[in-house]
C-alpha cells in the first residue's frame, strides 16, 4: 500500500467520501477482476464489486489497521461473490466452470480460458491474482485468508501444471 493509499484509507475513516470515491477508483479494475474470475459472469461481478464496496463504506471504522485495507476490501469482495453464488445457486467446481467474461473484451484468449480451467478452483484463484492481479504471494495470502506458504505452494503446483500441459508447444 502506498503512503498516498494510507492516508486516503485515514481520511475515509474520518469520514472523507472524496477519499473514499479515491480508493474506489484505485482498486476498482482489481477488485472487478478478482470477482470475475471468482463468479466467472460480468454481471454477478459488477453486483459483488458493488456490494462489497458499499459494506466496505459503511463499515470502515472497523478497519483497525490502515495498510490491512486492500486485504479487507478483497476479502470483503470474495465474500459477497459467495453471497451471490449461492444466492443463484451457481456451485463452482470444475466440471461447472464457463468462460471468464473477460474475454468479451479481449482481456483473456481462448487459449489462456482452456488453460484456467484445468485448474482447481484455489489454483485459479491464486494464478489469476498473481498472473493477472500482479499481487504478491503476500498479498494473496491475505486476500484469501491462507498461509503465504500455501499460496507459493498453490502457485507452484498450478504453474508445474500449466508447464507441462503446455510442453509441447
Amino acid at each position: 500500500m502506498t503512503k498516498t493509499d494510507w492516508i486516503f484509507v485515514q481520511q475515509a475513516k474520518k469520514g472523507d467520501s472524496h477519499a473514499f470515491a479515491r480508493l474506489y477508483e484505485i482498486y476498482y479494475k482489481d477488485l472487478y477482476h478478482f470477482a470475475l474470475y471468482y463468479t466467472k459472469d460480468s454481471i454477478t461481478a459488477e453486483d459483488a464489486v458493488s456490494s462489497a464496496v458499499l459494506k466496505a463504506f459503511e463499515q470502515l471504522h472497523k478497519l483497525r489497521k490502515n495498510d490491512a485495507f486492500k486485504s479487507w476490501l478483497f476479502q470483503i469482495t470474495a465474500n459477497e461473490c459467495k453471497k451471490l453464488l449461492k444466492q443463484k445457486s451457481i456451485y463452482l467446481s470444475d466440471a461447472s466452470w464457463q468462460e471468464p467474461a473477460a474475454a468479451e473484451d479481449g482481456y483473456l484468449t481462448p487459449e489462456i480460458q482452456d488453460e484456467l480451467s484445468q485448474l482447481s478452483e484455489p489454483e485459479r484463484r491464486v494464478i489469476t491474482l498473481s498472473v493477472f492481479g500482479g499481487y504478491t504471494s503476500r498479498e494473496i495470502a491475505g486476500i484469501l485468508k491462507k498461509r503465504e506458504g500455501s499460496i507459493r505452494s498453490i502457485k507452484s503446483r498450478a504453474l508445474a501444471k500449466l508447464r507441462e500441459k503446455n510442453a509441447d508447444l
